[in-house]
């Protein structure tokens, strides 16, 4: 199992640094909730010199990209075609290619909770964006389109967010939305490594099975808690 963690969402520089140094795969904010053409740059050479694969990030302006969306499909593949392009650019200039997609935030649960968005997205990804992997919720409704449409497809867990007993997230801002304790975080990795199960914030598990865990560079404790996962999950190849 990889680890992937959206950067360049306005953390410290030295953040950014240390995280990139301990994941695999990195979702790279790309100029909608977050991204500058600096912050981009900073993170493309950051990747080269530790061997991380670089992916797009999109998302929306407003409210850091996160809350409710109404997108048309329409807008949301001129959004992420936008934001894409502009990542790639400035990728390519260090002769890097992009490696995968991953939305963020309301996009993100926008996609999973339309069956239209869904297979559009990964539509217009398998159209526009053949090389690109989709990075995405595991057991949702984009993966089950990726296998559809014969898009590589890899399904996505969260190290430090809270699940309901449904498979859904704790919304952000209510009790069990975040695990903070990296200790707490690495026992709920190992489990999912293990049994392919994740704690809720019930005390219940559900199953999850998923080819690379999450880590948000916003989180309080984002590097202790990035370590803490690499442990679970052994060295980087």
């Amino acid at each position: 199992m990889k680890l992937n963690a959206d950067l360049g969402e306005h953390e410290p520089p030295e953040r950014t640094a240390a995280l990139m140094a301990l994941i695999d795969l990195a979702n790279v904010a790309c100029g909608g909730h977050a991204g500058t053409p600096d912050s981009m740059k900073q993170a493309v050479e950051l990747a080269l010199q530790h061997g991380v694969r670089i992916g797009a990030h999109p998302g929306l302006a407003a409210d850091f990209g996160r809350g409710q969306a109404a997108m048309t499909l329409k807008n949301l593949q001129t959004l992420v075609a936008r934001q894409v392009d502009t990542l790639a650019t400035i990728a390519g200039e260090q002769r890097i290619a992009l490696h995968h997609i991953k939305l963020h935030g309301a996009l993100y649960h926008a996609v999973e909770s339309s069956e239209e968005l869904a297979r559009g997205f990964v539509g217009f990804v398998h159209m526009a964006h053949p090389e690109l992997k989709i990075v995405s919720l595991a057991g949702g409704r984009v993966a089950d389109f990726c296998r559809e449409l014969g898009v590589e497809s890899w399904p996505e867990a969260f190290a430090e967010r809270g699940y309901r007993d449904d498979g859904s997230l704790v919304p952000r801002g209510q009790p069990g939305d975040l695990i903070v304790d990296p200790g707490e975080v690495a026992g709920r990795v190992r489990t999912l490594v293990r049994d392919d199960m994740m704690a809720t914030a019930s005390g219940g598990h559900i199953r999850i099975e998923a080819r690379t865990v999450c880590v948000h560079s916003d989180t309080p404790n984002a590097v202790e808690i990035a370590w803490a996962v690499r442990e679970v999950l052994g060295p980087r190849d």
